[in-house]
């Protein structure tokens, strides 16, 4: 292990598209530090790739606990990219969504993000990068209202954070998924699911790995001078052309 290989840490990377992100930037040259809340599945990620003569660590990381984050990201030899992927879903009836469904969600992805976010960047040396997952549901979707707002609020973060951070050159993207294989997905209800299908363009639905690809663009030292953008991989959701004719 060189200590000049740049080091990503990946939330919420025991499955799902932070798995297929932490694989991807393993394989890419970088150090991954496996971060999330269910521990043993951090672990079983990083001892995979570990077997695979990548260099991985994994940590239980709780991105609501400013202590633990800040604790975790001081221990590390250097900070250079951070992906903040942990969030939480679940689709509601917008007359059926609580105050405490609403303020869960924000203080998941959005305040959850936030954290982890500010305590890197007052580590991260110059050339440092934050990818954000958001989703294309910032655009707005049925049965969205608690999830879309707060992936609406991490696009308006990331914008923020790119103006904020651009004296200690830190650029800050995010990436706003669309449809993907995931457990997140399969929680919807078989008959949402249904009709969210008949909304690509693309006669498949994405895979983690997709996404995963485009965050390394992002992770990437050559694309220093790309901030403050939203890269929507959707499959062509957003262009509003139904696949299913």
């Amino acid at each position: 292990m060189s200590m000049e290989m740049e080091i990503a840490l990946v939330t919420g990377a025991s499955r799902g598209i932070g798995k297929a992100t932490a694989e991807r930037l393993a394989e890419d040259g970088f150090e991954v530090v496996v971060a999330d809340i269910d521990g043993a599945g951090a672990l079983a990620v990083a001892a995979e790739l570990s077997a695979r003569g990548h260099a991985a660590t994994a940590a239980t990381l709780n991105i609501r606990d400013r202590a633990a984050v800040a604790g975790l990201l001081k221990g590390l030899r250097r900070i250079d990219v951070v992906v903040n992927n942990a969030a939480i879903f679940w689709d509601g009836a917008f007359d059926a969504t609580t105050e405490d469904d609403f303020a869960k969600m924000y203080d998941i992805n959005v305040i959850g993000t936030f954290v982890v976010a500010q305590e890197a960047s007052r580590l991260m040396t110059r050339g440092g990068r934050i990818i954000n997952i958001a989703s294309r549901a910032f655009l707005g979707g049925k049965a969205h209202a608690a999830y879309a707002t707060s992936k609406a609020a991490v696009v308006g973060l990331t914008r923020s954070m790119a103006i904020d951070l651009v004296g200690q050159e830190i650029a800050v993207n995010a990436v706003a998924p669309g449809l993907v294989e995931t457990a997140m997905f399969r929680s919807a209800t078989p008959a949402l699911q249904e009709a969210m299908l008949k909304t690509l363009l693309t006669p498949y639905l994405g895979q983690p790995e997709d996404i995963a690809n485009g965050v390394a663009y992002f992770a990437s030292p050559r694309t220093r001078y790309v901030t403050g953008q939203v890269l929507i991989i959707d499959g062509g959701r957003s262009l509003g052309v139904s696949g299913a004719q």
